[in-house]
């Protein structure tokens, strides 16, 4: 039956009677087997019906809103005290969070009181759910920024008018002050002027104003036209809007377990520089990089930490540039980044005894706990086996001789591991971070004993050294993926903009590691060689 056949309601109680049984109809057609099988409805009728129900969802929250006003005015809700605001009561009276019910309210006064054009259109249906509520959160957000709601605006000049003002602008013919003395027929002529250029579009309010562009954008392009409007009408309260997030900025990064909870709030042109320095930290995604958004932006941040230190742009006069700083002993160090997640050599596949123990015995527990192992400097936090490997690779290592009693008796020089010399000829043969997939330039990279590891006598050498960015170094060393040179490719670059090097990459479990599918079959065959890659001297 067609809307029109059915018989007028009577109430709101008749209405809601009608809307309820008709939800009770959409539920039973969407419930278990109407959805599927020979006469299910083809997703064209079940899209048109999505945007249907957001629509008739939206002009009943217009309802809403016009009742809650209406209910809150009339105080009632008062009786017996169970509630000293209106917001709470409506919170127990529905059984809906207070967040729930306070964005309600405002949404309804803000209506009510500021925006009466928004909720009529949003009731009659020509108005989005989510336009409204751009309206209400953008536009009275101030007194002079309500006021300018209620201005009336000649859309043929773009400036604010009054009816009299805008009336001299048409042409009109008056009567003659004798034959109307009483001014009714030019008050008339006057009504029909202004209600003509409603209809047609000329003279609207200011709320009418930003409702024109609605129809042509959606909520979040529309949000900025309200912004616009919002900014003009009262630029003071962008101001103090700016001082409040300003004042309202906070980081906090809290040593936790396993590592460090970051929590804080930025204003909108601090977090657009985090954003953008992160996004371009972390670039697109590599080869068999299989992290979340989030965790490539953790990496991120990280990675441009380590970029300004690198450079030693934090602290340029300082003694000793801000770093970070691992305390190892010698022989921790050597044991830690020679062995495997499950404890075994890297070299030869056998257990390593624990520190203090010797081979085919079991260890003490006083041996055990006497072990120690790497730390952070400043926190005394466990450092992962991981870093250790990475630092053992490309880092500046200082030898601290200690006493018996403590004290220390010696301090060596900090080296290198990977001379100036040496790391240029070795950006000079890679170009990039040489993962599969990664162009990752050499700032962002560290030298990594490619071959053989440092831990296992593996040389200090330009043959032994290739450039890894800081993620594939930590994925590299703490997957025990092993690399050899194969010789330069006949291409730089492979399908799809990818850059090839020379370095083959074979995981824990003898796979290959390579550019994916796509890139694979248009890769320049060549042959596998054994061949040191070039020195210093070819580089």
């Amino acid at each position: 039956m067609a809307s029109g056949d059915l018989p007028p309601v009577r109430s709101i109680e008749e209405a809601l009677t009608r809307i309820e049984a008709v939800v009770d109809d959409l539920a039973e057609l969407v419930g278990p087997g109407h959805l599927d099988g020979w006469n299910a409805p083809g997703v064209a009728r079940l899209v048109e019906a999505h945007a249907r129900i957001r629509r008739a969802a939206g002009r009943l929250d217009g309802v809403r809103y016009t009742l809650l006003p209406r209910i809150e005015d009339e105080g009632s809700w008062r009786s017996g005290g169970t509630a000293r605001t209106f917001t709470s009561w409506l919170r127990v009276r529905e059984g809906v969070s207070a967040s729930t019910a306070g964005k309600d309210m405002t949404m309804a006064r803000r209506l009510a009181t500021a925006l009466p054009a928004t909720r009529e259109r949003l009731v009659a249906g020509a108005l989005g759910a989510d336009h409204a509520r751009v309206m209400a959160e953008v536009a009275p957000t101030s007194e002079s920024r309500t006021d300018a709601l209620g201005w009336l605006v000649d859309t043929r000049t773009g400036r604010t008018t009054t009816p009299e003002q805008f009336v001299q602008t048409v042409p009109v013919d008056f009567p003659d002050p004798a034959q109307d003395p009483d001014g009714t027929r030019t008050r008339d002529l006057v009504t029909a002027v202004l209600e003509r250029a409603v209809a047609e579009g000329t003279l609207v309010t200011g709320e009418g104003l930003v409702l024109r562009e609605a129809a042509a954008l959606n909520a979040d392009q529309f949000r900025v036209v309200a912004r616009r409007f919002a900014t003009v009408t009262d630029p003071d309260a962008d101001d103090a809007d700016d001082d409040k997030a300003a004042q309202g900025e906070f980081l906090d990064l809290s040593k936790t377990f396993g590592g460090y909870h970051v929590a804080g709030f930025l204003t909108d042109e601090h977090g657009l520089l985090v954003s953008t320095v992160v996004n371009a930290m972390i670039g697109a995604p590599a080869a068999e990089d299989s992290r979340t958004p989030s965790q490539r932006r953790a990496q991120g941040l990280a990675d441009a930490a380590r970029l300004v230190l690198d450079a030693d742009q934090a602290s340029p006069g300082a003694a000793i540039p801000p770093h970070l700083n691992v305390t190892v002993s010698w022989t921790e160090l050597l044991t830690q980044v020679g062995r495997t997640r499950d404890g075994l050599c890297l070299t030869c596949g056998q257990g390593i005894p624990a520190r203090g123990s010797r081979a085919g015995t079991t260890s003490t527990v006083p041996g055990l706990l006497s072990a120690g192992g790497a730390v952070f400097a400043e926190t005394g936090g466990r450092a992962p086996r991981a870093l250790l490997r990475r630092l053992a690779c490309d880092s500046a290592i200082t030898r601290i001789v200690f006493g018996p009693d403590g004290a220390v008796l010696d301090v060596g020089r900090a080296r290198r591991t990977v001379t100036g010399q040496m790391r240029r000829a070795v950006i000079a043969r890679d170009r990039h971070c040489v993962y599969p997939g990664c162009d990752q330039p050499p700032s962002r990279c560290e030298v990594h004993h490619a071959v053989r590891h440092w831990a296992d006598g593996g040389d200090t050498a330009v043959a032994n050294s290739a450039l890894l960015c800081w993620f594939h170094h930590q994925l590299v060393d703490a997957r025990g993926i092993t690399m050899h040179w194969t010789g330069r490719p006949a291409a730089d670059a492979g399908a799809g903009g990818l850059v090839e090097t020379g370095w083959d990459f074979v995981d824990a479990r003898g796979h290959h590691i390579r550019l994916p599918e796509a890139f694979e079959a248009f890769r320049p065959p060549r042959a596998d060689s054994t061949a040191d890659p070039p020195t210093a001297e070819a580089a």
